[in-house]
């Protein structure tokens, strides 16, 4: 595979969602979007943490059982996750997102979200580039 970035295939100007967002707009928008995880920004694009639909679902269970306070994406949000940098080689991602659950990484630059890379953006490219390695053989 010759030298190709994140950059490439990166998807620019990601659906977001701020903090203190309400867990049933977060639903809304996943729902409206399709997109299974949302980075979570400050006010200042600033990456902070990242929540999916499971986040989201286990949230719904247990304020339904419990009948809990409005749930916000601060208390289920995930503050640990793998990001990508924009100029990072797409071989090394693909190797390095092998063993990652997650569909969905964001791309953050100087600690602001940039842009997201899916991973079935990653599979169209690899699948592109197999293809085009055929064709010379």
């Amino acid at each position: 595979m010759s030298q190709q970035t994140v950059k490439q295939i990166m998807r620019k100007q990601p659906i977001t969602i701020q903090c203190k967002t309400p867990l049933t707009e977060i639903i809304h928008i996943i729902v409206t979007s399709q997109q299974a995880q949302l980075p979570v920004v400050n006010n200042n694009k600033k990456l902070i943490g990242m929540v999916s639909l499971i986040d989201c679902q286990k949230a719904l269970l247990i304020g339904a059982y419990h009948c809990d306070k409005p749930v916000t994406v601060n208390d289920v949000m995930k503050e640990e996750f793998m990001f990508l940098n924009e100029d990072e080689d797409l071989s090394e991602v693909a190797i390095n997102t092998q063993q990652q659950i997650e569909n969905f990484f964001p791309v953050v630059k100087d600690d602001k979200l940039i842009a997201i890379l899916r991973r079935t953006d990653l599979l169209v490219h690899l699948h592109k580039n197999l293809s085009l390695c055929s064709k010379t053989q």
